[in-house]
């Protein structure tokens, strides 16, 4: 019985494999991710030797990994996402990450269950491992830039009222800064640079970070240019529903504070609890990778945990 449950995943691993290769050389790429690698060729981006060991292991890896055409097109798969992280770490190199974490966790494994669970679950476990930790870095950065966007907006709006531009206002406002806020803008006036619109490039701005804010102050410079008035009044009023905007934001994250510690608490206490019982009574959970009841239930467990961890979240996420 257990012979067979193991054959069928192994034999819908690799149907899964051949069918996401298949589409991808059927489909290739999104236009999103032809016009990153076309604009990747002109990005230069070198490491010395003073740089971190780790760095450059990770650089020659991706490097390699680059080279080999099908590895170059899994890590294009996660371009568009590393780009709202800020192009801190090329797609190959995250490949090389996810292919370590990978291998770190079926060995990790390997130590508690059968060889053929333990492969399966460690290259699902790292795989979905390192998706959690770029979407947790992405959203945490998001977060950040719509807290950092009104003192932007402020000291713009100061430099407006002394005599600056527009773009003279935003570059001398992010010039010191190496914050999300001030890395977005430079890039939205470097596009400017090469002949596009302002109000263009900030709004891309907003579609890369999920900002509505930016998208407001889109709107707003767009109307104003169209009708007239005073661009500081228009720069201050948008200043201000972002800032009460953020107060909000920040009121309703604190008193939902309580139920989000609950969801991470519960959903954390039964692999922690496994992980103390093999540790201080190593074989005692085999039986459940091992026998036909132990795989039910364990399949029931987890399956369980997934619909409460989504229904944990659907409860403390609240929309502002």
């Amino acid at each position: 019985m257990v012979t067979l449950i193991l054959v069928a995943l192994l034999v819908t691993a690799t149907i899964f494999l051949v069918g996401y290769v298949l589409l991808d050389l059927l489909f290739g790429k999104t236009p999103i991710q032809r016009r990153l690698s076309v604009l990747r060729r002109f990005r230069v981006r070198t490491v010395t030797e003073d740089a971190p060991l780790l760095r450059r292991m990770l650089v020659s890896a991706g490097e390699q990994l680059e080279a080999i055409p099908l590895t170059a097109r899994l890590a294009a798969r996660d371009e568009p996402l590393l780009d709202r992280l800020g192009g801190s770490i090329k797609p190959a190199e995250y490949l090389a990450v996810r292919f370590a974490v990978m291998i770190v966790t079926v060995i990790l494994l390997l130590w508690i269950m059968p060889w053929p669970v333990a492969i399966l679950g460690g290259l699902a476990l790292g795989f979905l491992l390192c998706s959690f930790a770029l979407t947790f870095r992405v959203n945490r950065r998001e977060r950040q830039f719509g807290d950092e966007l009104p003192g932007a907006l402020n000291l713009m709006t100061s430099s407006l009222r002394a005599g600056f531009t527009l773009n003279q206002s935003v570059e001398a406002a992010v010039r010191d800064d190496g914050g999300p806020v001030a890395t977005e803008l430079r890039r939205a006036l470097a596009e400017t640079r090469i002949g596009g619109s302002f109000e263009d490039a900030l709004e891309r701005v907003g579609e890369r970070m999920h900002s509505y804010e930016m998208s407001w102050l889109v709107m707003a410079l767009r109307l104003q240019r169209e009708v007239g008035g005073s661009l500081v009044d228009v720069m201050q009023t948008t200043a201000d529903t972002m800032r009460e905007r953020a107060y909000i934001k920040r009121h309703v994250r604190a008193l939902s504070g309580e139920g989000r510690i609950s969801a991470y608490v519960l959903t954390g206490m039964p692999p922690l609890t496994a992980l103390a019982i093999q540790l201080t009574q190593p074989g005692y959970l085999r039986p459940l990778f091992t026998e036909p009841i132990g795989i039910l239930l364990l399949v029931v467990a987890l399956t369980g945990m997934g619909l409460g961890g989504l229904w944990l979240r659907s409860v403390v996420r609240v929309e502002v």
